[in-house]
């Protein structure tokens, strides 16, 4: 009987000793350093601040972004190349193209929102879930604009978006 003993001792403590190891690696693994600045979500985006300097967009009128789920990705101008959800900066009556690609297989589409969530004149593209498929919107700039989204994913693929009055105009923003 001794020897039954001494093995279910053996047995608790080495169990005693591996919960303790793993309730250890769990606490130090744990990463709580105060740090709370957002983290994109998609894996390809590099941050999500773009650059809304409107000197860094006064002879834009291209842009370009791929279609995840989790975001859209800027990779056209400069200014949100790998950036998630990135703030456009847009010339007031200024006519613009815009290209997005699918990414995943989900269905997306892109679309310009005012105040009231709703569509800017006709501003949205049909939608695809065709991967690698593309659509273009062409558009001109306008104060109704706020914000644009897919309308498949409105909580996860959408951005801001900033006007600035045309440089022609002779006006300069602050």
């Amino acid at each position: 009987m001794t020897s039954n003993g001494a093995d279910r001792r053996t047995f608790l403590a080495g169990t005693a000793g591996t919960l303790a190891t793993v309730a250890v690696a769990g606490c130090l693994g744990r990463s709580d350093d105060g740090d709370d600045d957002p983290e994109p979500v998609l894996d390809v985006a590099e941050g999500l601040e773009s650059d809304t300097d409107p000197a860094a967009w006064r002879d834009i009128e291209e842009l370009r972004f791929d279609g995840y789920v989790g975001g859209w990705l800027g990779l056209e101008p400069t200014a949100i190349d790998h950036i998630e959800n990135p703030t456009l900066v847009l010339v007031e009556g200024r006519r613009y193209e815009l290209t997005w690609e699918n990414q995943d297989g989900v269905h997306h589409n892109f679309a310009f929102w005012d105040e009231d969530e709703e569509v800017v004149e006709d501003y949205s593209t049909e939608g695809t879930d065709v991967p690698g498929e593309r659509e273009t919107l062409v558009f001109e700039a306008t104060p109704e604009m706020v914000t644009y989204r897919c309308e498949y994913q409105p909580a996860r693929q959408l951005g801001d978006v900033e006007l600035i009055p045309d440089p022609a105009d002779g006006e300069e923003s602050a």
